[in-house]
Order: structure tokens, then sequence, then C-alpha cells
């Protein structure tokens, strides 16, 4: 049951990671009407439109996360990816192996959706949107999630709410440290900003 509890929070991006603080600016909401709840978030990067965009869709970059053992992608369509990713957690005294299918449908360089396919959840599903400002860009992201457990609602409260401020918090200072790596078809923003 611990795994249904937290296969929507390990699953939500492609680029995230662990950790105990949070950043300034960063602003995460979590809501539930009955099983379903509600995700939002957001934060600004100094990465352009274009780089936050690659960031966002960087998905095998999850193998280099701690209890990530496999992250693999493939392109299904155009703008289509499909992530089947497999971590092993340790959560107080349980060991949780968690697997999941998910699609990815990319609307460069503005957007990126998800779906879950199979999995842990009855439902999980999100999009990122990417705003460009003048000195880089803001994140932000809308979810849902059913979580398919017998565990009582007002624990998953808790986690969701705590573990998500960790894992915003961390998809944000990951995005810090990648502005000043290449971007590689970043070449072509101009392209972007065109269609701004």
């Amino acid at each position: 049951m611990t795994k249904r509890i937290l296969f929507g929070l390990l699953l939500m991006t492609s680029a995230m990671a662990w950790s105990n603080t949070t950043d300034p600016g960063l602003q995460v909401e979590v809501a539930r009407d009955g099983d379903l709840y509600t995700f939002t978030a957001s934060f600004d990067t100094p990465l352009t439109k274009c780089a936050a965009y690659h960031y966002l869709t960087d998905y095998e970059a999850a193998k280099n996360l701690p209890g990530v053992i496999e992250s693999l992608a493939f392109r299904v369509a155009e703008n289509r990816v499909r992530v089947d990713r497999t971590a092993d957690e340790q959560i107080l005294f349980f060991h949780v192996r968690l697997h999941s299918v998910m699609e990815y449908t990319e609307k460069p360089f503005d957007r990126i959706a998800f779906t879950q396919l199979s999995g842990d959840s009855k439902r999980f599903q999100g999009s990122w949107h990417i705003e460009p400002k003048p000195q880089g860009s803001t994140l932000k992201f809308e979810g849902v999630w059913e979580p398919d457990t017998l565990i009582p609602l007002f624990i998953i409260d808790h986690f969701a709410r705590n573990g998500l401020v960790e894992r915003f918090g961390a998809i944000a200072r990951l995005a810090e440290e990648r502005k000043g790596m290449s971007t590689g078809s970043c070449a072509d923003e101009k392209l972007a900003k065109a269609g701004e």
C-alpha cells in the first residue's frame, strides 16, 4: 500500500531529485475532493523557454537520481513519448519497487502533458507549461491524481503536501544547475520565440 501512495509523487516529472528544503518563490498547492487530488506548482528559472522545454523533456535523466534503476523513453510519434520507469525506494521500514508506464505529449516549446497508461494509481495525469520571461522562464505544473489504496486519506494528505513541496523544490534547483549547460537544439531558439 505504501507503494501506491508514493507512486504519483515519484513519477510526476522526468527530471527530479530529493531534497530537504524548498526554494524561495516556489509555490505549491494541493487540494483534495473526495479521492481526487489536484496539484499546482510554479517557479521561476533562469532557463530560456527553449532550454526549459529541453530540461522537462529529458525523460531518461531520472536514471541519475537516487532509487531510480531504469527510465527508458520510447518515441512513439513525432510529439509523443512513452516512458517506462522503475525505481527502488526505502520508506521507513518498507522497501518498495515502483513501476509505471507514462505517455508524454509534447508541444514545443510551450507545453508537455502526460498521462499514466499503467501503474499503481487509478488516475494520474498532468502538464507543464512554460512561460517566457525577460530573464528566463516560469514553469507551471497542473496535475490530478487518484490513488488506488486503502490507506486513510488523511495520511495521504500529509504525505502528498510535504512530498510535493520537496519534489518541486528539487526540480527548481535542478533547473538552476542546468542553466550553464548546453541545450543543443536551442540554437533554433528564434523559432521558439517566433511562436510566442
